[in-house]
């Protein structure tokens, strides 16, 4: 019969690799939390913010826009865009805190003779996999809805024209 792969049936030099393959993970991890923070995120946060400050000042600027209802549509897809980058980064940090306690926890449990190393791993790649879509759908979602407002606002001008312009619509 083979012998478990537990913390206490492996060889110190085998342990110790795994040790150091647990510090890098639980490095990684980490750095996940902490990076997830920015990128695709600052992107919608800025476009979305922008777009959303540049149309209340055109309302704010021009009174016959005011009058309108389409303006305060097109404000709220902006403003609803935002309002998801922030839950999207919210998922994204409970997403990798979740991973960070879950390979901790099984890494301890490895240590305790609880579980088995090709478990930890195992169980470490399910947690990735059972969570990563949804603040991949929130980003894209508000991209869409940042697109959506500014095809929206493009059609709407030419729809209904410019107002305190020429090609005003009546």
């Amino acid at each position: 019969m083979d012998q478990r792969f537990t913390y206490t049936n492996t060889h110190p030099d085998v342990r110790a690799r795994l040790e150091e393959q647990s510090a890098r993970r639980f490095g990684q991890l980490n750095g996940l939390v902490i990076s997830n923070a920015e990128g695709a995120w600052q992107f919608l946060l800025a476009v979305n913010g922008g777009s959303a400050v540049a149309v209340l000042a055109f309302i704010g600027a021009v009174p016959t826009l005011q009058r309108r209802w389409w303006p305060y549509v097109i404000l709220a897809v902006f403003v609803l865009a935002l309002v998801l980058v922030g839950i999207g980064r919210a998922l994204v940090l409970h997403q990798m805190q979740a991973l960070l306690s879950n390979w901790n926890s099984n890494v301890n449990k490895f240590y305790r003779d609880e579980l088995e190393w090709p478990d930890v791993i195992r169980l470490d790649e399910a947690k990735v996999k059972a969570g990563e879509s949804m603040p991949w759908v929130v980003g894209w979602v508000s991209f869409a809805l940042f697109v959506s407002g500014l095809i929206a606002l493009c059609g709407c001008f030419i729809v209904f024209g410019v107002p305190g312009t020429a090609i005003a619509a009546s």
